[in-house]
């Protein structure tokens, strides 16, 4: 079974891809691209970043198994519920993880991994 990596980071910090995909299963974790943003705009910039990694990879929000978040600060929690609904699929919504972090920026204000069904490659 061969992976197929979407989404390559490098410069000074980690070399990392941002999703990855083996079989029938997709995943992609990922912080805002612009974390000048605040943390609505963060939250939106993941998702939006989230749908296009799962194109790539042959799967969409419509096959999101689960969610896992984490929030720098759980006040923003009401924040993320509004951007959340409004892009999960209503009729069936995926499984959603929430806990505190500690980024490793401070400018980071959410970040998002998601696991989904996809074509097998």
């Amino acid at each position: 079974m061969s992976v197929q990596k979407a989404g390559r980071i490098g410069g000074k910090g980690p070399h990392i891809f941002l999703g990855s995909g083996a079989g029938d299963i997709a995943s992609a974790c990922l912080t805002a691209p612009d974390r000048s943003a605040d943390f609505a705009g963060q939250a939106h910039d993941i998702l939006s970043a989230i749908d296009a990694l799962l194109v790539e990879m042959g799967s969409s929000r419509d096959q999101i198994l689960q969610v896992q978040l984490w929030l720098a600060d759980m006040a923003d929690w009401p924040a993320f519920v509004s951007v959340w609904n409004a892009w999960v699929p209503a009729e069936a919504p995926p499984g959603l993880s929430v806990v505190g972090m500690a980024a490793s920026r401070r400018d980071s204000l959410l970040e998002v991994r998601v696991w989904a069904l996809r074509e097998a490659a």
